[in-house]
C-alpha cells in the first residue's frame, strides 16, 4: 500500500531542510580561507614555543654564569658542557686574533719605504745585528757575561743540567710517549701522568726551522721586549726582579678561558748557551723557565698560581754552502727541542686539559717559529 502526503504535510520538511542547508553553507569555509587559517595557527604555535625557550634559557643564564657552572670541587657542569664551552672561547680567540694579525698585515704594507731604503737593506742584509730593547748589552754580550750569580742559581743549574741530560733524548720508540700531533718536521709526544686527580702530563715538541739559529729563536723566547709580538695567551706579565744579565723573575696572569679559572705563573727565565764537549756536535742554546716564590706576588684569590718547568733547547745546523762563499739563511737549520711540565693546579677535567694541550701547543710552535722568521728575515744571522 502506497501512502500519498499532501503538499501541506510535506512543507514543514521542506522547511527543515533547507533551513539545514543554508545553516550548513554559512560554516564552509573556502579552500583558501581553510589554508590561511591553519598556517596562522602553526605561525602562533612557532612563535609560542620561540617565547618559551627564549624564557627559558633567560632563566637559565644567571646560574650558568654563577659559580655553580665554573671551574670548581663543586661544578655543576659535566665534562661535554666544560670542553664545548672552552673549545668556543679558545675559537672566538683564534678568531680575534686571525682578524687583529690582518690588520697588523695590513698596517705594514702601507708602510712607504723611498727606492734608496730597499738598495740599503739588500746591500747590508748580513751586516745589521739583531739587538735587545730590555738590555744594552747584545745578546753575545750577555752570554759572556760573568756575574750571572745569584740566590736562584744552584736552582738554575740544576734544572739545565737535568734538561741536557733529559730532554734531549728520543722518545720516538719509548711506549711511555704518545705521540699525538705530527705536522711535517713537528712532532709533539706526550706521556700521561695524573696526581690526585690533577693532569701532570709531560710534554715534548721537536721541529727543524729553516733559516734561523738556536740563538736567535732563544733570544726572541728569552726577550720580554718581544713577548706580545707572538704570546697570545697572555693578559699580562711584569718583570719582578732581574737577577743577572740573563736571568729573570717574571709574573705572568694568562687570559682567561671560561668556564676554566684565570691562572698566573710566577718563574725564573734564564738564557744560556752550553758549549759542545763534542766538536762534531754543535752548540747547545737553552732557555729555561721554572716557577719559584716572591714575596711580592704571592697567589691571590683572583687566579689559580700554575707550576711550570719548561725548557726551549735549540741547536744549529749548517750546510756549507760551495766554494768560498758567504753562509746565507739558505744554509742554516734550527732543530728544537720543547718540553713542558705544567701542572694547572684547580679542577679542570682531565680530559679538556688534555685536549687543549693537543691543540695549543702545535699552534704555540707554529706561531713563535714563524714570527722568529719574519723577524730574522733581512738581518744578519747571528750565531
Amino acid at each position: 500500500m502506497t501512502t500519498v502526503y499532501s503538499a501541506s504535510a510535506l512543507k514543514p520538511w521542506q522547511n527543515w531542510v533547507s533551513g539545514s542547508l543554508q545553516s550548513a553553507n554559512e560554516n564552509w569555509i573556502p579552500l583558501c580561507t581553510h589554508s590561511s587559517f591553519y598556517s596562522e595557527i602553526e605561525r602562533r604555535r612557532r612563535a609560542e614555543d620561540a617565547y618559551k625557550a627564549a624564557l627559558t634559557e633567560l632563566k637559565k643564564k644567571p646560574h650558568y654564569g654563577g659559580p655553580d657552572y665554573e671551574e670548581g670541587p663543586n661544578s655543576l657542569i659535566n665534562e661535554e658542557e666544560f670542553f664545548d664551552a672552552v673549545e668556543a672561547a679558545l675559537d672566538k680567540h683564534d678568531q680575534i686574533e686571525e682578524q687583529s694579525q690582518a690588520e697588523r698585515s695590513r698596517a705594514s704594507r702601507q708602510i712607504f719605504l723611498p727606492p734608496d731604503t730597499y738598495s740599503s737593506i739588500s746591500t747590508q742584509k748580513y751586516l745589521t745585528k739583531p739587538h735587545s730593547h730590555t738590555s744594552s748589552l747584545s745578546s753575545i754580550d750577555l752570554i759572556s757575561a760573568s756575574d750571572d750569580v745569584h740566590r736562584f742559581s744552584a736552582q738554575v743549574e740544576e734544572m739545565v743540567q737535568s734538561h741536557m741530560t733529559y730532554s734531549l733524548q728520543d722518545v720516538g720508540g719509548d711506549a711511555n710517549w704518545q705521540l699525538v700531533v705530527e705536522e711535517g718536521d713537528m712532532k709533539v709526544y706526550r706521556r700521561e701522568v695524573e696526581e690526585n686527580g690533577i693532569v701532570l702530563d709531560p710534554l715534548k715538541a721537536t721541529h727543524a726551522v729553516r733559516g734561523v739559529t738556536g740563538h736567535e729563536v732563544c733570544h726572541y723566547f728569552w726577550d720580554t721586549a718581544f713577548r706580545n709580538d707572538w704570546e697570545t695567551t697572555v693578559e699580562s706579565f711584569q718583570v719582578v726582579e732581574t737577577l743577572s744579565d740573563k736571568a729573570v723573575i717574571i709574573h705572568q696572569t694568562h687570559k682567561r678561558v671560561w668556564p676554566a679559572s684565570q691562572r698566573d705563573v710566577l718563574y725564573v727565565s734564564v738564557i744560556r748557551k752550553i758549549l759542545s764537549t763534542n766538536e762534531n756536535d754543535p752548540d747547545t742554546w737553552l732557555v729555561c723557565n721554572f716557577s719559584v716564590d716572591h714575596d711580592s706576588y704571592p697567589p691571590s684569590a683572583r687566579c689559580i698560581r700554575a707550576k711550570i718547568n719548561v725548557a726551549m733547547i735549540c741547536q744549529t745546523l749548517i750546510s756549507p754552502p760551495e766554494g768560498d762563499k758567504e753562509i746565507t739563511r739558505d744554509n742554516i737549520l734550527c732543530k728544537i727541542t720543547y718540553v713542558a711540565n705544567v701542572n694547572p693546579g684547580g679542577w679542570a677535567p682531565a680530559s679538556v686539559l688534555r685536549a687543549v694541550a693537543k691543540r695549543e701547543y702545535p699552534k704555540f710552535l707554529k706561531r713563535f717559529t714563524s714570527y722568529v722568521q719574519e723577524k730574522t728575515s733581512g738581518e744578519a744571522i747571528l750565531f
